[in-house]
Parts: structure tokens; sequence; C-alpha cells
């Protein structure tokens, strides 16, 4: 069953409102028509439905290296896993242009960074798009689904920018618009093209180093907050400790002192028990009881000579 935390809302936006007017990638020349289309493609929504129509951080892994990237691959000698960082579970169009998608982080290095920046609200989902020229129009003629990036050319419910905006879209003979595969040999591209493919390895492998690093550095800080609230809490509870172990000084020491009373309650109570005990004694003898005077109490402090 599938994480529910780790899924999007409803994310929605309208191909015709990108929701810029001063940046971004000016769609007015694409078909729109067609776009709905292949979005709603029954192959496209048979990927949906099996769990593989696979999304990841930024173009530039699909510009470098195709619309279906492979799992891995060597940069400067260094193996490189190209993980996706999520798959879409729901995207369809209406014919107004409506775009609904749900998408699905995964729990790996790629897709927990994605997650963050989504619920973070930076960045949005971007469409993978080939398309082919017809005349002075884009005509689209295949839909992969959708990466995360930092600018989404549509800016609306931070929802998607489309057609990778973006370098290292070369043109094949037969007009479709794509890019770079994992296939292609760089030796054999022209001096540009291959200036533009090693920039595209670069920023992937300087991408995936940021990613382990910021994820590495959010663990550590988690792990460095767990022990401070570990430390705290045994403060706390040695604190209290030490509260009631001196209550319980204190109850013990009460307990064998007894009552502080004055001098003189005490020796009012012994006198009030003698002469209490005297009248029983009295009466058992059959004797009458004598009723003393009260008299003043008086105490000698000091005396000299006959005093």
């Amino acid at each position: 069953m599938a994480d529910t935390a780790r899924k999007t809302k409803k994310i929605k936006y309208n191909l015709f409102e990108r929701g810029r007017q001063h940046s971004g990638k000016n769609r007015d020349n694409v078909d729109m028509k067609e776009m709905i289309n292949q979005i709603n493609h029954p192959k496209v929504q048979e990927m949906i439905k099996s769990g593989t129509l696979y999304g990841y951080n930024g173009h530039e892994i699909r510009r470098r290296y195709g619309m279906f990237p492979p799992e891995s691959t060597v940069i400067d000698g260094k193996v490189v896993y190209l993980e996706p960082a999520f798959r879409t579970v729901e995207s369809y169009a209406d014919k107004n242009g409506d775009v609904t998608h749900i998408a699905e982080f995964f729990d790996n290095n790629a897709g927990e960074y994605a997650r963050k920046q989504y619920l973070a609200r930076v960045g949005g989902f971007s469409s993978a798009q080939d398309y082919r020229r017809s005349g002075l129009g884009l005509v689209p003629v295949n839909f992969y689904g959708y990466d995360y990036v930092t600018q989404p050319n549509y800016v609306t419910n931070v929802g998607d920018g489309q057609l990778f905006d973006g370098l290292a879209v070369p043109e094949h003979q037969d007009g479709l618009i794509s890019c770079f595969d994992s296939a292609t040999d760089v030796s054999l591209l022209s001096p540009s093209e291959a200036m533009i493919a090693n920039m595209l390895e670069q920023q992937i492998l300087r991408d995936f180093d940021s990613i382990h690093a910021q994820l590495q550095l959010h663990q550590f800080n988690e792990q460095a907050l767990d022990q401070v609230d570990m430390l705290a809490n045994q403060l706390a509870k040695r604190d209290q400790r030490a509260v009631l172990q001196a209550q319980r000084t204190q109850d013990f020491y009460t307990g064998m002192v007894g009552e502080i009373r004055s001098f003189d309650s005490v020796c009012d109570e012994a006198e009030q028990l003698l002469t209490e005990s005297e009248i029983a004694r009295m009466r058992i003898d059959g004797e009458k009881p004598k009723v003393k005077p009260v008299k003043a109490k008086s105490f000698k402090l000091f005396g000299w000579g006959g005093m």
C-alpha cells in the first residue's frame, strides 16, 4: 500500500495559463489540443497504472541521457546512480486544458530531497515532452511525465513547466526535437554539442553530490536535536530526583524530632496530667479533691544572700 504521507495533493494547472507575464517560455506556438491528447494517451495512462512513469530532480538527466535514462552511468570515472525522485500516480487533462496530477515521492535520497523541496514550496513540477516542428508551431508527439525543478514554467499551484525549457535539445533529421540519449557517443558530437553534454554531466554530478550532502546534514541535525532532547530529559529527571530526595530527607528528620513545642507548653501539659491523675486517685480513695488557687508563674533567675 502506498504511503499517503509521501504523496502530493492534487496539483492543478491550465495549459493556457502559465501564471507568468515577464519570465519563462511563451507556449502560444504549442498545439495544446495535441498536448491534451498526449497526456491522456493510453500508453501514458498504462505507465501511470503500472507505477513506472518516473520523474527526476531537474531536467538535466533526461537532457543528457534521454527520456528513459539508464539506472546508472559513469561520469569522470565515477559510477553515478540516476535514481528517480518520484512516480506519477495520476495525470489527466480535460478539453479546456485543465491538467490534474499527483506524484508519490520515493523513499530514497532523490525522493526525500524533492519531497522536502515540495513541502517547503520551493520549485514545482515540470513536464517532459518530445515535439516536432510544424511551420512556426510545435506539435507534441510524446509525453513522459514530470520532473521536479526550481523554476517551473507554469506557476499555478506550483504546477508545471513543459517541453524542457533549457539546454541540449538537438533536432533530428525528421524534425523531431528531442535530447541526447544514453547511447549518444560524445566523441561523435560537434564541439558545441560535446561541450553541452559535458556540462550536463557535470551538473548531474554536482546535483547528486549536493543532494547527498544536504540529506546527511539534515540527518546530522536531527540526531543532534534528538541528543539535546534526551539530555534535557535526563537533566529534568535528575532535578526531579533531587527534589524528591530532599523532601524525603526532611520528612525523615521531622519524624525523628517530632513536633517542635515551647518549654512552657510542655510544663503546662505535664502539670495538667499530674493534676488529673491526682484527682482520679482521690476519687478512688473517697477523698474530696482540693481546689488549689491558681498561682502566677514566676521564675527565679538570680539570687543573692537570703533572697
